[in-house]
């Protein structure tokens, strides 16, 4: 077992005073991605100067969530600090660091993946700090408290700040056992504390990746294939190169070598043409100029038509993923009624604020990258790979992002920058424009799903068939039905087409996907039974899940998976009780408004939404009056932050469910700006009420679990007024309407 001497270690800093070290997260090896963390030696986490002054690092990634304001409040909390000499330092990417303080920044998992341990160094360094005091006054510990960054005597009310105790503090062992803060104690965390980096962005002091100045360096873009995977063949870059400023015109292809040794997918490099000139504007005004032929290869004939056909040939030859009971005995007792449905949920882009860039120098034997990124091992990593370095000669300065929602795990501005600078030998700061940023996104997964269920004279559903088709670039859907309704027969199947974008992550990934489906499909079902839609869930949920045989799954499976189902499955119970408690979905609703009910989680966290819509002329046909989010996270450590999150991802849902999907003709992406990529405006943007469930268990995630419910809610409302069932996105004023509309 991990002791605390064993992942807490306390030293001096150079100038006097104390420094607390992580080398073993106290949350390690309880999660199958943190198996195979390799232990850390000495880096520096928190710090307390002989001034008082305290430093925290950063290890997680900033783009807009909060989370540069959170995990140090937790900290702070914890240490008994005065929060306005809380100093908040980024830290570069160092591997001493594990996947849980310096991993992904994504996946809602910040708060809850470092909760332990920033809560375990705040005590310990507090406990050190009172030990310091009480050898000083000649007392017991257990006659000290600690707030506001001083140690106060209780009985004589003598006080001494953390800045005079520091020194001491920093010769003391490590304590074996600390005792941490009950949650009634807590005086940051639960409060809506503001933003630290709000002033900065504000007055443009935050440094952003496309804010990124260095002395010496030359700026570049490039002009890539149009069409996924396409190569270069030959281009003329005549007239490009007379353009004032311009510095030099070559081509990026990667070695068969290169390519080799990087990752397919979080690594994939468009093939182009490369200008780099003294300014990115000359750039791109040059690559205007440029004569170009490609090869469009495999998907130079492909369309969003062809692949709809591709999908549905898909559908009769999918292989079989998960099976309980007997399906076809149901399927074909007499009696039983059959209901059958298909869901379309199709590709999504990410449409970031701040377009993709990176800022590269190579210098022969190194090479530094200044880029805002979600996961700084796998630039560290993929740029080793194509400049030929190590990992070791490779250092990635993490900057803050304009957004992200999953765009920012791969890498592939930084490799181009990388592999332009070592060309240049020069600095480069490679920019995209925001044609380059969505028409070579790495798109949302595309996703369709056929819905078949058995139900029974006497009103009960018997079993529930899913036929899954899926695109391959990315791994987005599950093999089962992984959902926490209980049906006693069910049957998954799972078949995968090929892709014909670049894939990747988007805000709450595989649980979007499934749950259109998932929560429409129980809404049609209980509307069929005519059974009110939030009772219908919880009587589905009054029973466990029968996931199969615990004998046959592995034994983290059987640890961790199944027990985490369950509790999951509490927590859905727990804000469908909450909802009926508290008369959210009972309200009467006016002439022409409808109101519709969706649920998910995403990991540990639930999120319900009620919507309120009301028909209009407008473009889309429809207007989204209110969402009603009710959530349970466990405790939340930011209100402000939390309720932000959850207002932010219902945005982004909904602009996806009126003007989200993608039209790809011969191989190209159609969409390329804001005019015709859109997204939702301000007068469109509903009430949002956001309810947290009261809760003194560990956090968990929120900055994705708002998106999921959002679309089947708003679908089943539209139902409720209109009487008409859309099971696609996005959804067109015809849709609603009618083919004259």
């Amino acid at each position: 077992m991990t002791s605390r001497r064993d992942f807490i270690k306390i030293g001096s800093l150079a100038g006097g005073g104390l420094l607390v070290s992580l080398v073993v997260p106290a949350y390690a090896n309880t999660t199958s991605n943190n198996i195979n963390s390799q232990e850390i030696k000495m880096n520096k986490f928190l710090s307390i100067d002989t001034d008082g002054k305290i430093t925290v690092m950063l290890t997680k990634h900033e783009m807009g969530q909060g989370t540069g304001t959170s995990i140090p409040t937790i900290l702070a909390d914890e240490l008994g600090a005065d929060w306005s000499k809380v100093q908040i330092k980024k830290s570069d990417y160092h591997p001493q660091y594990t996947w849980q303080e310096m991993g992904t920044t994504g996946g809602s998992g910040s708060i809850e993946h470092t909760w332990d341990t920033i809560r375990e160094a705040g005590a310990t360094a507090r406990e050190m700090l009172k030990q310091a005091a009480a050898t000083r006054w000649g007392v017991d510990t257990i006659a000290l408290k600690v707030e506001n960054s001083f140690v106060t005597n209780i009985g004589t009310n003598e006080k001494l700040e953390f800045g005079e105790l520091a020194e001491t503090a920093s010769q003391l062992l490590v304590p074996e056992e600390v005792t941490l803060k009950r949650p009634k104690d807590y005086v940051y965390i639960g409060k809506p504390i503001k933003n630290r980096i709000t002033k900065k962005v504000v007055s443009a002091k935050a440094l952003f990746g496309i804010d990124m100045d260095t002395p010496g360096m030359v700026y570049a873009s490039i002009e890539k294939c149009p069409v996924f995977q396409g190569k270069l063949i030959d281009f003329d870059a005549t007239e490009a190169k007379k353009v004032a400023g311009v510095l030099d015109v070559f081509p990026l292809i990667l070695s068969e070598d290169e390519k080799s040794k990087i990752h397919p997918k979080r690594g994939y490099v468009d093939e182009g043409v490369v200008i780099v000139a003294d300014s990115t504007w000359t750039s791109f005004k040059a690559r205007k100029l440029l004569k170009i032929q490609w090869d469009y290869g495999q998907h130079g004939t492909r369309s969003i038509a062809s692949l709809e056909k591709e999908m549905a040939q898909a559908r009769e030859t999918a292989p079989m993923t998960f099976e309980i009971g007997n399906m076809e005995q149901v399927f074909k007792d007499e009696g039983n009624e059959i209901m059958e449905a298909e869901y379309n949920n199709p590709h999504q882009a990410h449409a970031l604020m701040e377009p993709i860039n990176a800022t590269a120098y190579y210098q022969g034997d190194h090479c530094e990258i200044w880029v805002g990124a979600q996961d700084p091992s796998i630039v560290n990593a993929e740029v080793a790979n194509v400049t030929g370095l190590s990992t070791d000669a490779v250092s990635v300065h993490v900057l803050n992002s304009g957004g992200s929602f999953g765009r920012r795990y791969h890498v592939d501005s930084s490799m181009e920058a990388a592999f332009i600078s070592k060309k240049m030998n020069l600095p480069v700061k490679v920019t995209w424009s925001r044609e380059d940023e969505i028409m070579h996104d790495h798109f949302h997964p595309c996703l369709r799903n056929y819905l078949k269920a058995a139900i029974s004279s006497d009103g009960n559903v018997l079993g529930l068939e899913n036929t899954a088709i899926s695109t391959t670039g990315y791994s987005a859907w599950s093999n089962k039905w992984d959902h926490y309704y209980a049906i006693p027969n069910m049957r998954c199947y799972l078949s995968k087409v090929p892709t014909l974008v670049a894939e990747g992550a988007w805000r709450s990934t595989g649980e979007h996907s499934a749950n259109l489906a998932k929560e429409c499909f129980i809404d049609e079902l209980a509307s069929k039974l005519k059974k009110d839609a939030v009772d219908f869930r919880l009587e589905l949920l009054s029973r466990e899940v029968d996931w199969g045989n615990p004998s046959s799954f592995p034994d983290w499976v059987k640890n961790y998976f199944l027990p985490r189902k369950k509790i999951i499955r509490q927590r859905h119970i727990e804000v469908l009780q909450f909802v009926k408690e508290n008369a959210l979905w009972e309200r009467e609703m006016l002439k022409g408004k409808g109101r519709g009910f969706a649920i998910s989680n995403f990991g540990d966290t639930i999120c319900a939404e009620i919507a309120e819509v009301t028909l209009d002329e407008s473009k889309s046909g429809f207007r989204v009056d209110k969402i009603t989010a009710i959530v349970h996270c466990g405790m939340v450590v930011n209100p402000h932050f939390g309720k932000g999150q959850i207002e932010g991802a219902i945005i982004w849902a909904l602009t996806a469910l009126k003007y989200g999907g993608l039209e790809v003709e011969n191989g190209i992406v159609q969409k390329t700006n804001f005019h015709n990529c859109k997204v939702l405006r301000m007068d469109e943007s509903p009430e949002i009420e956001v309810i947290f469930i009261e809760s003194d268990e560990r956090p968990t995630g929120l900055g994705e679990p708002g998106t999921p419910p959002l679309a089947p809610a708003v679908l089943n409302a539209i139902f409720d007024v209109s009487g008409k069932r859309i099971r696609k996105m996005p959804v067109t004023k015809q849709d609603i309407h009618g083919a004259g509309a």
